[in-house]
């Protein structure tokens, strides 16, 4: 159990006490009660990736610079049918085409550039590594992270729960102890920002194509309750 000073309990939870008035007029019928706070963090590493990959061409002639694109794109959906990627973990935007220009020593239009934008989702690291690997050697200059998930976040983020609720029981009982008093039950219980957004840490990676040379690092999902307790 961790150590516990005086100030500190008085910061765990607002203690509410019905105290006998001299006064026989002021009279509070309501139980004795406790109100403290708790949290429960879980920490799980990603296992699921998103990925950008854009295909783009700058040039004059537009229809040939489309149809390069498309190609393109084409390639990195089979690419993603051979890593046995869902059709609907993958979206290839529209086409968009950009007027290119050159600013000095005046303003004239040089070009255009047409691109196409295919957003990946991922299943498991290697799936992961594998799709940068693969669309690396499609020759593809830009590709993107664009984002992590957890796929069993609402399990965790319920764990994340019955963690908050046992530390806010346990703050509870430290306060009804040190005043000489049983902890009841609960009779007031408020979930704070529940379900609990994922938080990511920090992560990294490397330029090898091989698994073991990246990190997703690790997402944090934290509960928070406020719940309050009789005090017999």
């Amino acid at each position: 159990m961790k150590r516990i000073t005086a100030a500190s309990l008085i910061a765990l939870g607002a203690l509410s006490l019905t105290a006998c008035n001299d006064a026989p007029h002021l009279i509070n019928h309501g139980p004795d009660s406790i109100t403290v706070s708790g949290s429960g963090d879980i920490s799980a590493q990603p296992d699921i990736f998103r990925v950008v990959a854009t295909a783009s061409e700058q040039g004059d002639d537009i229809a040939a610079m489309k149809s390069r694109v498309d190609d393109t794109v084409a390639d990195m959906l089979d690419l993603a049918d051979d890593l046995d990627i869902e059709e609907k973990q993958v979206r290839a935007s529209d086409l968009r085409v950009q007027p290119q220009w050159q600013y000095q020593p005046e303003r004239k239009l040089i070009g255009h550039q047409v691109s196409r934008d295919v957003t990946f989702r991922a299943n498991g690291l290697e799936t992961y590594t594998q799709l940068l690997d693969g669309l690396t050697k499609q020759g593809l200059r830009d590709i993107r992270p664009a984002g992590t998930e957890v796929s069993n976040a609402d399990e965790l983020a319920n764990q994340a729960l019955e963690k908050a609720v046992a530390d806010a029981r346990q703050r509870a009982s430290i306060i009804a102890e040190a005043a000489d008093r049983e902890l009841g039950k609960a009779i007031q219980i408020q979930a704070q920002d529940f379900p609990p957004q994922p938080v990511m840490m920090m992560a990294r990676s490397e330029k090898s194509g091989n698994a073991d040379s990246y990190r997703p690092g690790e997402t944090d999902i934290t509960a928070r309750v406020q719940i309050t307790f009789e005090l017999d």
